[in-house]
């Protein structure tokens, strides 16, 4: 036992440690927009899940765009925006990627919570 830590919770512990490096390459493009295309580049489209049935599903877009003067920038557009897959936020990379980081840490929580297995970082002082 671990400071409070069965066996069990260990190896779910571990379990869950090698399904995350199992999902550590990055996800390819969903589109990769045409030239003419008003942004010209690559798409990632997430479909939320959601446990109400709905009509469509809210949808998440982020993109990168190849033109010289916006290529700087992750764009993304929220199922929350005035005009979803069309209204799009950019952002500096280091701020996607500090957001990308805090979903997947948020995500990882949420799911040890649910399943009621304490994280091991949980317990280091």
């Amino acid at each position: 036992m671990i400071e409070g830590l069965t066996l069990q919770q260990v190896r779910k512990e571990l379990e869950h440690l090698v399904a995350l490096a199992q999902t550590g390459e990055r996800p390819r493009p969903t589109l990769i927009n045409p030239p003419g295309h008003p942004m010209t580049g690559w798409e990632w489209i997430v479909e939320q899940r959601t446990t109400a049935p709905r009509r469509t599903p809210p949808t998440w877009w982020v993109r990168t765009v190849d033109e010289p003067e916006t290529s700087g920038a992750v764009y993304v557009s929220s199922p929350d925006s005035a005009a979803p897959g069309e209204d799009f936020t950019a952002m500096f990379p280091t701020d996607a990627r500090r957001l990308g980081l805090a979903l997947i840490a948020a995500a990882d929580r949420a799911e040890h919570a649910h399943a009621g297995i304490p994280r091991l970082e949980d317990h280091r002082s």
